[in-house]
Formats: C-alpha cells, structure tokens, sequence
C-alpha cells in the first residue's frame, strides 16, 4: 500500500506493508516485558528490540503500543495502528534507546480525550522518522486537542521525514533543548508546527495549509529552508524568540501576515522570499528589540496597505549593519528608502533591488565621481590664482 501527498511544492511517497496479523494492543512496562513478548533482539544499541510488523486495531483499549520505564534499546517499525487515544505512547525510557519509524498511525476523535499518533514523554535522543499520522476528524474546531505527534519534556529527539494530516490541534508538537525537526509535511492541521525551545532546528520542512502555520519560541532557535504557504492565518508566528534565524524560507499566500513577531530580541530575519500574503510581510510588534531584518524579498504583501512590512519596537534595523544592505521591495518605485508602517517610523535606508544589489550604487557612484571632479577643478583654480 502507498500513500502519497501532494503540495505546492513537492510530493510526499511513504509506503507502509501490509500485514495479515493483527493484535488488540502491546504492553511494555519492563525491561523483562521485551522477553516475555519474544521480541527479536537483545536490547544493546547494536541489537535493540524490535517490535515490527504488527497491525493493532486498539479502539477497546486507547494505545495500540504502550512502552514505559525501560533502559534497553528498541525499534517499533513498519506497524500500522489504528487507536481511540494514542496509537504509540513512550515514557520514561532511556536516554538514546528508542527508535520509531515508518509506521501508520492512525487516530479516531472521541469527544472525551484528546489523541496522538505518537505520545514522546520524559524521553531523550529519540529517533521518529518516517512516520504516517493521521487523524480521522477532518473538523479544526473539535473541543479537545489532538496531534500527529506530541513531544513533553524531550531533548535531542530527530523528528525527520514524518507526515502529519488533519489534526485538530498540531501536526507536530513538542518543546525541549536541541530537538531537530526536518523534512517533514505537516498539512490539514490546525496548527502545522507548534515546537521551540533551546537550540531548536526547524528545517526543511513543507508547512502548507493549515489554519495557523509554524508557531515557535525559545532561545538560539534555527529556521531555515522551510516552505511554509497557503495557510489560513499567519506563515509564522513567533513569541519570545531570543538570539534566533529565520533564513531562506519560502513564506508565501497565507491568510493573514507572512512572520509576525512578539517580543522576540536579537534575531536574524533574512535571505526569505516573502510573497502574497494579505497582510504584512514581516511584522514586529512593541515588545521587540534589536532584530534585524536584511535580504529578504518583499513582493506583493499587504497589497492594499501602504507597506508590506511594521515595526512597533525599538532599535530594529532593516538592513544589514555591516554591508548596509536592505531589502527587496516590489513598491519600492523610485524611492531611495522604504517606510516601515509602526509607532518605531523606521524605514529600510539601504533597500534593494531584484538581484539583492543596492538601488543607489549607481547614484552613489555618480555623486561620488562628481565630488571627485570638483575637487581637481578646484584645485586647478587654486593652482592658477597662485600663478598670477
């Protein structure tokens, strides 16, 4: 069987096997449980456990794959599960020991809990890649929360190459220092990624048509390279983020504003191309010093407004201090700057044109090479006065 979904940019293709057995529900409380299960391995990292091939229809019991308080290494792959509640549910294993992949989860709402795909707690160095998660509702608005896969006190966990659909609250979900979400497809959601922490990596990930798009926080956080588009409300939705990137990401055709920011401090926006969304292209609310925005392609944003980007805080730069290097402006006209709607009245003094080059070089070399002869004349006139 395969599964394949299409977005504006690429398409996904995961397939997942077959199986003609089928299990009410695996429970793993122990270290001893692996055995008595007969699971195949010796739970060293070189021999993990492997729970595989296993197709579990859980709705009597909510968890299709129950795995708690255990310190030896296992692989849950190529299972496909069907659960009221949590289709895999992980706690308190040891750090490094656990990885899930290529799986298809599959989750059905109940109007009583909320559900996961895949339930990560209190687990550290997890590898979850690959994966299908699904949730049956296709409503964003249910009462209680559901998501693809849902991450609680985790730290360097890879979450890489996973599809995520109609989930009522987050495709993806989690908090934590130095987890890596990559590669993934997150559609359909209400919220497509809800992740952050310190020294977070969002990266290459498509994040398209869900109701709000990728809403992260924390410090050191890393997004680049995503394609984050056609969402009903804002591409990107930033609270509290401190000493972050946001580079080289297609941010385009959302409902509301391209990458809106609260009280976020010492962050890099740039080298995006940020287009057609209906409200600002980046905007930067009171609370929010010190950033600086260079580099980017504004095209077509806040079409009916008087700018496509804001600025509310204080001590923002719209171009690069270094090279001073601004943006690219679609309305930039004949404008030597750019005006930044917002209280701050800032403006991009170094705007750019389509190439990322400066608008005013050759102005600049003009006004130069002018200065230049005036003062030889000058010093000719000078010469001849002497003379007489």
């Amino acid at each position: 069987m395969s599964y394949t979904v299409e977005s504006k940019d690429s398409e996904f293709l995961y397939e997942i096997v077959e199986f003609s057995d089928s299990d009410v529900f695996i429970s793993v409380a122990s270290d001893q449980d692996f055995i008595d299960y007969g699971f195949s391995g010796s739970g060293t990292a070189l021999d993990p456990y492997i729970i595989e091939n296993h197709v579990i229809d859980s709705f009597d019991y909510g968890v299709g794959i129950h795995v708690e308080d255990t310190t030896k290494h296992f692989v849950i792959r190529n299972c496909s599960i069907e659960a009221l509640w949590t289709c895999i549910f992980v706690r308190d294993a040891a750090d490094y020991t656990v990885t899930i992949t290529n799986n298809s989860l599959n989750t059905i709402y109940t109007n009583q809990i909320s559900s996961r795909g895949l339930d990560l707690r209190r687990t550290n160095g997890a590898s979850i890649t690959n994966n299908l998660c699904i949730y049956e509702s296709v409503s964003y608005l249910d009462e209680y929360g559901d998501f693809g896969i849902y991450l609680e006190y985790t730290d360097n966990t890879l979450v890489e190459n996973n599809i995520c659909l109609n989930q009522s609250d987050s495709g993806i979900f989690g908090g934590g220092e130095n987890n890596t979400f990559t590669n993934n497809l997150c559609s359909f959601n209400f919220w497509g990624l809800m992740v952050g922490g310190r020294n977070t990596i969002i990266k290459s990930n498509i994040i398209t048509n869900n109701i709000e798009g990728l809403d992260t926080g924390g410090a050191e956080v890393e997004i680049d390279n995503n394609t984050i588009g056609f969402n009903e409300r804002d591409g990107i939705m930033t609270y509290g983020l401190v000493d972050s990137e946001i580079t080289n990401n297609v941010i385009e055709f959302n409902g509301w504003y391209g990458i809106r920011s609260w009280d976020i401090h010492r962050c890099k926006i740039a080298y995006n191309l940020i287009r057609n969304n209906s409200g600002y292209g980046v905007s930067l609310d009171v609370d929010s010093r010190f950033n600086t925005v260079h580099h980017n392609y504004f095209i077509h944003n806040n079409i009916d407004g008087t700018s496509q980007a804001y600025d509310s805080g204080r001590d923002n730069s719209w171009y690069e201090i270094e090279t001073k290097e601004g943006n690219s402006w679609s309305d930039l006209g004949q404008n030597s700057t750019y005006h930044i709607d917002g209280k701050a009245e800032n403006n991009d003094l170094y705007p750019l044109n389509e190439n990322l080059e400066r608008t005013s070089t050759t102005k600049l070399y003009y006004s130069v090479t002018m200065i230049f002869l005036l003062v030889i004349l000058l010093h000719l006139n000078k010469r001849k006065k002497i003379r007489f």
